[in-house]
């Protein structure tokens, strides 16, 4: 159980679980000038209709964890709010090698705003999982996927590239696996296919 720690407490109550496909929806730009707010919300096992979404693909059926970040899940000293990604997923049985996947959504149309947005979710998304080492929820050496999602625009997202070298540089040097996907498939409680 990853959230046995002091420091995550808060977080244990806001934990969910899934044994089907996951749907991760972000309604706070949406709903800014609606009477009713929505943020980040998660569905399984039938997707929303009403508006575009991040998918994980549960195919073995994983029994699996997950929470929504909010402005309290990491806070500064002061109380205000660190910088985050939407959610966290992880297997409910955890093994040493176990994936820890973290996502960040940006509603965009415009494929010229792309290099923006993604670099923006891909500091997020760093940011978030240093929170999780610094705190020893995660060691160093955990797998994590870090998914930055434009789920209002097809694959591969144009108007932004990010070398291979770096790619495999966070893989080797950090356990990083860094994707800019909509979807991605669970093989097992070691494997998340991107």
């Amino acid at each position: 159980m990853l959230y046995s720690k002091v420091s995550y407490q808060h977080m244990r109550v806001s934990i969910q679980s899934f044994s089907d496909d996951i749907y991760v929806a972000d309604y706070t730009e949406q709903t800014k000038t609606s009477t009713i707010k929505r943020s980040v919300e998660l569905f399984s096992p039938s997707h929303p209709t009403d508006i575009d979404y991040f998918e994980i693909k549960n195919t073995p059926k994983l029994d699996i964890e997950g929470i929504v970040f909010d402005n309290f899940s990491f806070v500064r000293s002061d109380g205000s709010p660190k910088s985050q990604c939407e959610a966290v997923f992880f297997p409910k049985l955890t093994v040493d090698n176990s994936w820890i996947l973290f996502c960040e959504l940006k509603y965009s149309t415009k494929p010229l705003n792309n290099s923006s947005n993604l670099r923006k979710a891909i500091k997020q998304l760093i940011k978030t999982r240093y929170y999780y080492i610094q705190d020893g929820i995660i060691d160093s050496t955990n797998l994590s996927y870090l998914i930055a999602s434009l789920p209002q625009q097809s694959e591969p997202f144009t108007n932004f590239s990010i070398s291979q070298t770096f790619l495999t540089k966070l893989k080797r040097k950090r356990s990083i696996i860094l994707r800019m996907r909509n979807s991605v498939e669970i093989i097992d409680n070691k494997t998340i296919q991107v």
